[in-house]
């Protein structure tokens, strides 16, 4: 696997575990970002693949749940997570 390849492949694991540690971080209220983002990293690499994957399936789960009542839907869809994230 070229150098070039397993560096953006690197990186955007780096980026989805951030986002998922931000969506965890919302629904979890006595934790901060970094505090999360502390323990995901202490965390095998299997373990954070498992839990940031679990993390993008239920939002995308959740996304298609709310299409189904159209554009308020992934209006209201779109809200929470802002809300979450926040």
């Amino acid at each position: 696997m070229p150098a070039r390849f397993k560096h953006f492949l690197a990186k955007a694991g780096s980026l989805c575990r951030t986002c998922a540690a931000c969506i965890i971080a919302g629904l979890w209220p006595r934790h901060s970002l970094s505090d999360v983002e502390a323990r995901l990293a202490a965390c095998s690499s299997r373990q954070q693949v498992v839990i940031t994957s679990g993390v993008f399936f239920l939002l995308i789960s959740l996304g298609f749940f709310a299409a189904q009542f159209g554009w308020i839907g992934i209006l209201i869809y779109w809200m929470t997570i802002i809300l979450i994230i926040r």
